[in-house]
This record gives C-alpha cells, sequence and structure tokens, in this order.
C-alpha cells in the first residue's frame, strides 16, 4: 500500500523499546516453549520468526506491519456499514425460513462495499462538517475492513428467531414485538460478550488462527494491492487477474448444478441403477438416505459446513471421520436392529412423529399455559424421532460436554498463561502491533453479559 512508508512499516522490533505512543517497554517474546505449544505446530519454524507469524498460511494472508495515520473511522465506513449492516441481516433473516434457505454469503458484502467505497472517495466532497472530514482521500483498506466487520457481525440469522417461529408455529403462542425485542437481544448480547471476555484466550495467541478470516484478509490484499508480487514478478499472472478468472468461472459454472442440470448437486448414481430398492436408497440416497455413494460438482454442496480451502486437513480428518462411524457404520445398526422403532420411519429424516407416521402435534400434549399434560401425552402418542435425527440432538449435547473436556485436559496451561498475559505481551506479532491502539476493557463486556441475565 503506497500510503505506508518505512518509518510507518512497525513490527515487533519497534517494541523492544520504550515506545512513546503505547506508554509501555516490551521486550520481544518468542512463539516458541511450552507455555504456548501448539500439538499441531514444529517448534523448528518459528526460528528467527519474532517478526512474523509462525503459521506460513497467517503469513500468506496477513500482513506483519500497520500504518496507525491511515484513516479508518471516516464518515464513509458509517455510511457503508450501516447501509449493510441492515440489508445483509435482513435479507438473510427474510429468506431464512424459506426451504431450502438462501443465505447471502459475507464475501458479497466484502465484494460489493469495495467499488461503493471507491464511488464515495471519488464522488464525496472533501468538505468539513462539524469537525469531520467527508472524504478524507483514497479508499483504505482499513475502512473496507470496518465496513466488512459491520455488515457480516450480525449477518446469520439469530438463533433466538427460533424459538419465536416455533412458539408461533408449534404453540400458537403469539407475542408481541417487545417479547420478541428482548429475547433476541438477550441472546445475542451474552454471546457478543462472552466473545470480548474470551479475546484472550480465542484471538490473541499465535494458534488462534481462525483459518475461515484467512481468506478475507487474503481478498482484502488482492483488492488493495497496488504492486504484482509473487507468481506475477516471475512471469505469472497476477493476483487480482487470477480472483477475476476464478470469480467469473465459478460464476459461469455455477449455472450448470444450480439451474440446468441440479443432478449434479446430488449426484447419486447407485440409486439410478436400482431405483426400486428400499436398502440401496436408505443407504445411497440423500433426500431420506445417508448419501454414501454422493458425488457432487456443487460447490455450496461441498462447503456448505465450511470451505475445505480454508479448513485445516486434521479439522476435515476429524470431521469426515466422526460422520463416517456415526451416520454411515453406527445408524445403520441401531436402524436395522429397530432401535427406537426406527425402521417404522425414515432411516433420515427431519420430522417427529407420532405412532401414526403423521407430524407430531405438540399442542395435544400441552395445557393452555404451555406446560405438559401428561393424560393427554399418554392418550396421544409418543415422541418418535428417525435415527439420524436422534443421534443428531445426542452428539449436540455431547459437543458441550467434549469441549469442555477437552480444553481442560490439553489446553488448561495455555488458559492459565494467557489470563495473565497482557495484549502487549503476546508473543503474536499482530497482537503486539494492536496494543499501541485503545483496547475495550473486560469489564465492559461483563456488564453487557449481567444485563441479559
Amino acid at each position: 500500500m503506497s500510503s505506508i512508508t518505512p518509518e510507518k512499516m512497525s513490527a515487533s522490533g519497534s517494541f523492544d523499546k520504550k515506545d512513546p505512543e503505547i506508554g509501555l517497554k516490551v521486550e520481544p517474546v518468542s512463539a516458541s516453549g511450552t507455555e504456548c505449544s501448539d500439538p499441531n505446530l514444529d517448534d523448528a519454524q518459528v526460528d528467527g520468526l519474532e517478526e512474523d507469524s509462525p503459521y506460513p498460511e497467517v503469513r500468506s494472508a496477513v500482513a506483519n506491519t500497520d500504518d496507525p495515520d491511515m484513516p479508518c473511522n471516516t464518515f464513509r465506513v458509517w455510511v457503508l456499514g450501516i447501509i449493510w449492516a441492515m440489508v445483509l441481516p435482513g435479507l438473510n433473516q427474510f429468506f431464512y425460513f424459506r426451504y431450502p434457505s438462501v443465505t447471502i454469503g459475507n464475501l458479497v458484502a466484502q465484494l460489493l462495499s469495495f467499488p461503493m467505497g471507491r464511488f464515495l472517495a471519488f464522488a464525496l466532497p472533501r468538505w468539513r462538517i462539524c469537525g469531520v472530514e467527508l472524504n478524507p482521500g483514497p479508499f483504505s483498506i482499513k475502512e473496507h475492513v470496518l465496513i466488512t466487520v459491520m455488515a457480516t457481525v450480525g449477518s446469520g440469522s439469530a438463533y433466538a428467531t427460533d424459538i419465536v417461529a416455533v412458539q408461533r408455529v408449534y404453540y400458537g403462542q403469539i407475542w408481541n414485538f417487545g417479547y420478541q425485542w428482548m429475547i433476541v437481544m438477550s441472546t445475542q448480547l451474552i454471546g457478543f460478550s462472552i466473545g470480548g471476555i474470551a479475546r484472550r484466550f480465542l484471538v490473541a495467541p499465535p494458534s488462534m488462527i481462525w483459518p475461515a478470516n484467512l481468506v478475507y484478509c487474503a481478498l482484502f490484499n488482492t483488492l488493495h494491492s497496488q504492486q504484482y508480487a509473487g507468481a506475477g514478478a516471475r512471469g505469472g499472472i497476477s493476483r487480482e487477474r487470477f480472483f477475476l478468472f476464478a470469480f467469473f468461472g465459478s460464476f459461469a459454472w455455477y449455472f450448470l448444478p444450480g439451474y440446468l442440470f441440479t443432478a449434479l448437486s446430488y449426484f447419486s448414481w447407485v440409486c439410478w441403477i436400482a431405483p426400486n430398492n428400499v436398502k440401496v436408497n436408505q443407504m445411497f440416497g440423500v433426500v431420506h438416505g445417508l448419501g454414501m455413494s454422493l458425488v457432487t460438482f456443487d460447490w455450496s454442496q461441498i462447503a456448505y459446513i465450511g470451505s475445505p480451502l480454508a479448513t485445516p486437513w486434521w479439522a476435515e480428518a476429524n470431521v469426515f471421520a466422526g460422520f463416517i462411524f456415526f451416520f454411515w457404520f453406527l445408524t445403520p445398526i441401531l436402524y436395522y436392529t429397530n432401535v427406537w422403532y426406527s425402521q417404522y420411519m425414515p432411516i433420515s429424516s427431519r420430522t417427529s412423529y407420532d405412532n401414526e407416521m403423521n407430524s407430531y402435534d405438540v399442542k395435544r400434549i400441552l395445557n393452555p399455559d404451555s406446560t405438559l399434560n401428561m393424560e393427554a401425552y399418554k392418550a396421544y402418542s409418543p415422541l418418535f424421532l428417525s435415527t439420524t435425527f436422534a443421534i443428531s440432538y445426542g452428539l449436540s449435547f455431547a459437543s458441550i460436554t467434549a469441549t469442555l473436556v477437552h480444553a481442560f485436559l490439553y489446553y488448561r496451561k495455555q488458559i492459565w498463561t494467557q489470563a495473565r498475559r497482557s495484549l502487549s505481551e503476546q508473543p503474536d506479532i499482530h497482537a503486539r502491533l494492536m496494543s499501541r491502539y485503545p483496547q475495550v476493557p473486560e469489564w465492559w463486556y461483563a456488564v453487557i453479559f449481567s444485563k441479559p441475565l
């Protein structure tokens, strides 16, 4: 970026003496050592990397320099950020209850906000209103990042809206807007406050990579790069041109699985061979089967739970191994031995049933005050779930306990170390760069956490 001068390109080396902008002295901290050990990182890789991240994927996507004079909190940020903060969550919430649901990804806001910011940088006059400069100059990468953060921090549907929808549809409970607002905001604020309190554990350590965010970082650098480096300098194409080729290529390809030949999305070729065989369809089908023959040419299906290009291979292997064991190995055993009367239902279904294979009518077993009526329950029917539905519920509850136990067994020492370490003392170069800026106190997040309770 042309606005960064050599004097402004502050790395960890600028923190080995007293910095007048920070007001403290910080010695360089090595990323290696037992207190910050990472089982996925070879300690030999971190030698001489105090100036950068020990992870190559982070080094390739995130800069180890910072320009503190670059404009960021500008009029353009607030205008575009507020617009996207209303449009993107509003559209996603509107389409959330559609089946199949349509989700407008965060990359849409990141991509479209770039030309919008460039346009405002061109069109806005260089006036000052109440001391605020409308157009401080070229659209900077920091402005772009802030707009994207504002657009995406609440882009997904809030989980509490499921409660409101279930109460309305299945229980016939129509609550006023005040109740709906409070239940959604309380759950959102609890999650927001916990995230703020846990920053020193989940953000500051160098091992907290968050691979999905590296995709956004790489795209920011590509859009704002003013020089052709890397492959372009060696005779290859530039990052900008490669991005355009990939963008328009994926846009053109999606018309095949998405519109012209939708069977490419669920390519269950085994079911085509034996379309009337029940067991074959149970094992290899997609809608009510286990999808054992699933081959897909649709990227939206491949990246349904996260892009495999950004997810580490060991995480993908864990997910795949767990899926094979619980759904391709355990589920058929439970189903064909008729555990939970499972053979009376599809092997895979997201519907709950009564004893006549109808969708379970919850209203029939409730009192007027929405409490359980045991007599009505006995007269009506027990609740029956398909095998995959029951396993999914069990795994969801088990994952909470497993996460806590795993963190205690393997990371209790690192958690204790991070609890005592300030941001400027982190072995991560990016955390030390950010220590020059005022941080939101953790007690603010604690207050936010206490209010919804």
